[in-house]
Order: C-alpha cells, then sequence, then structure tokens
C-alpha cells in the first residue's frame, strides 16, 4: 500500500504543473484576442468617422424646376431601360443631375431649327393605323422624330389600341408633343376654347403617359401665318400662358392635301411621291447651304409611312443633316425639357372620347 501511494505522489504533482500552465496560456491568449479586438473595432470605428467626414466634403446636388432622377429610389423595372422620375419610369434615356434650364420659348413661334447641322421630321394627327409600321422603320433606322398628337381626331386618345401605339412612342423616345385635342383652327376659337383645347389633351397626356408637353403644333399653322390669321395674339398669348412652345415648319409634304384616298381622284404612287418630294428639294435647293429645316408629315397615311418617311430619311441624311426631334434641334437636348409635367400616369384611364 506504501510502495503505491508512493509512486502516485509525483505523478498528481505533474498533472498540477501542467494544468496551470495550460491556464495561463490560455488567459495570456484571451487578453491578446481582447486587446487586438479592442484595437481593431477604434480603427475601424475612426476609418467610419474618417468616411463620414469626406462625404461631407463632397458637393451636393442642387435643385431645378424640373425634376431630377433618384435611381436608388425607384428602381427600374427588369427588362426596361430608362430613368425613374416621380415614381414613374421615364423612358429610353440614361438621365443624371439636375435638368437643365429649357432653351425654347413659351409663346414664341419656331420654324426652323436652331442647332447647325439638325433637320427635325415629324407627323401629326396621330396615332393612327400606321404609326405602328413608321414605329418599326425608326426603331431600324434608330431616329428619333416628334410626334405632334390630337386627342379626338383621326382616332380616339383613350382607345385602348392607341394607347398602346403612343406608349410605345413615348418609350421609344421620340418626343410626343400637343396638336390640340380635336383639330380645330385656334384663331376661331376664344381664349377659354383654345385653353380647353390644350388642357384637356394634357390631362389625357397625363392620364396615359404621365407627362404634359412643352412643345405643341397649331393645326394648320393657324394663328402663326397665313392671310389674316399671322402672329395672332390671341392664339399666341394664350399658348404662351399655357407655357408652350410652338413650332410649326418650313417643309411641308402637303400629303394631307394630295393623298387623296377616294379612287377617282387619287394619285398614282409615282405621282404622289414626285409632288411630294418636290416639296423637299424645292425649299432645300432654294436655301442656303446649311440651313436647317422643319419637316412636317402626317402619319395617319399608308403613303406617307409607308413610301415618303423611307424617302425623306435617306434623302436628309444624304444631305449630311443629323435627324433629330423638334425640340432637340431648337437646343432642348435633355429630354426632361420637352415637358412642362412629368409625373405617374394613372392606374386606369376611360376607353373612349366623349365630346
Amino acid at each position: 500500500m506504501s510502495v503505491e501511494k508512493s509512486g502516485k505522489q509525483p505523478m498528481q504533482t505533474k498533472n498540477k504543473i501542467l494544468i496551470a500552465a495550460v491556464s495561463a496560456v490560455v488567459i495570456v491568449g484571451v487578453a491578446l484576442g481582447i486587446y487586438f479586438g479592442v484595437h481593431s473595432s477604434n480603427k475601424d470605428s475612426n476609418n467610419k468617422d474618417e468616411s463620414k467626414t469626406n462625404n461631407s466634403n463632397l458637393p451636393t446636388t442642387t435643385s431645378s424646376a424640373l425634376p431630377s432622377p433618384s435611381p436608388s429610389a425607384n428602381p427600374i423595372p427588369p427588362g426596361q431601360n430608362g430613368t425613374m422620375i416621380n415614381g414613374t419610369l421615364f423612358p429610353y434615356y440614361t438621365l443624371t443631375g439636375p435638368a437643365p434650364a429649357p432653351v425654347g420659348v413659351p409663346g414664341m413661334v419656331y420654324t426652323m431649327c436652331k442647332t447647325p447641322g439638325t433637320f427635325s421630321i415629324s407627323f401629326d394627327d396621330g396615332p393612327s393605323a400606321y404609326t405602328h409600321d413608321l414605329l418599326d422603320l425608326l426603331d431600324k433606322e434608330n431616329l428619333k422624330v416628334t410626334f405632334f398628337v390630337n386627342g379626338n381626331n383621326e382616332g380616339c386618345i383613350y382607345d385602348p389600341t392607341v394607347q398602346s401605339v403612343l406608349k410605345r412612342a413615348f418609350n421609344s423616345g421620340h418626343q410626343i408633343a400637343s396638336h390640340t385635342w380635336s383639330h380645330p383652327k385656334l384663331t376661331s376659337l376664344t381664349v377659354d376654347g383654345i385653353t380647353t383645347e390644350m388642357t384637356r389633351l394634357e390631362q389625357a397626356f397625363m392620364d396615359v403617359l404621365g407627362v404634359v408637353p412643352r412643345y405643341m403644333r397649331p393645326p394648320y399653322g393657324d394663328g402663326t401665318f397665313g392671310n389674316g390669321n399671322a402672329n395672332d395674339q390671341k392664339v399666341q398669348g394664350t399658348l404662351k400662358n399655357l407655357g408652350y412652345v410652338i413650332t410649326t415648319w418650313d417643309i411641308a409634304t402637303t400629303d394631307a392635301d394630295i393623298d387623296d384616298n377616294n379612287n377617282p381622284h387619287k394619285l398614282t404612287d409615282e405621282a404622289l411621291m414626285k409632288a411630294e418630294q418636290f416639296q423637299y428639294t424645292s425649299v432645300i435647293n432654294a436655301a442656303a447651304k446649311g440651313t436647317t429645316h422643319m419637316a412636317l408629315h402626317h402619319d395617319t397615311y399608308e403613303r406617307t409611312v409607308k413610301l415618303m418617311a423611307p424617302w425623306s430619311i435617306n434623302y436628309v441624311k444624304g444631305l449630311g443633316y443629323k435627324i433629330v426631334p423638334v425640340a432637340t434641334c431648337l437646343g432642348d437636348e435633355d429630354p426632361r425639357t420637352w415637358y412642362q409635367k412629368i409625373g405617374k400616369p394613372a392606374a386606369t384611364t376611360p376607353t373612349t372620347c366623349t365630346k
């Protein structure tokens, strides 16, 4: 028994010494871990404070009359492009920073482009059954134009088919402008009548697209030129008060006058194209080299869309011009300046127009 006791005592002593040593190592390790953890935390905290300090020195974006995009607050829906403004997708263009001050002056009448080397091609009275074909052509050519749209003329703007064409044009990056609600001669109306023609269409544009245009074209150019109707102060003053830039043209294909679809009077395709092309070439050949132009067409005519539009594009490009929307050729290159208001379209819209 005594031998067994004397043999165990040295082993117990060694175990105690080993346990004490291990404990000491653990204590030191924990202490070092705490030290470096606190040191690292303080370093990260200092770095964050420096980051905040540096960011506070960055310039802030100034506000403007027109809305600036807010991509982080309004993510773009999958499969679409553009910039979110005021909670709705403003299509096609990637826009950053505040919008520039508009160049086009409300109430002023423009008949020609101002930016050298530009040429605007525009289409009135639609959308129509032929506008999809025109948009196909413009997509293929990678061109942007201006559509001067009526509310209830060739078709009702609230008709679902018309809405779809209008939305396609807008989403493709074309400029949408006003051509009045029902296409009247504005000089025949009172100030209240002119106002109603414009504001009724404004409401429709807001319902369908979420925008109110800044640019308009008077039907027939009435109130801007012509015998007894040039520089009509009632018309121009009312449009100015409503915030509209007035644009007409210096080249008219006259398709609305000569493309008569009644068979007894209908021109052949060849005769029609010869007459309409002359409207282009005669004006351009008579003008000084480098003169800018605004050309008027109507997308309500099949032959305009399928024959004249392709010819016009090739002819103008061959002369070295850059084809752009009306607003762009006047200096309003940022599409936010094409509109007086950008907001959210209506969740639901009417499907018919009422007189």
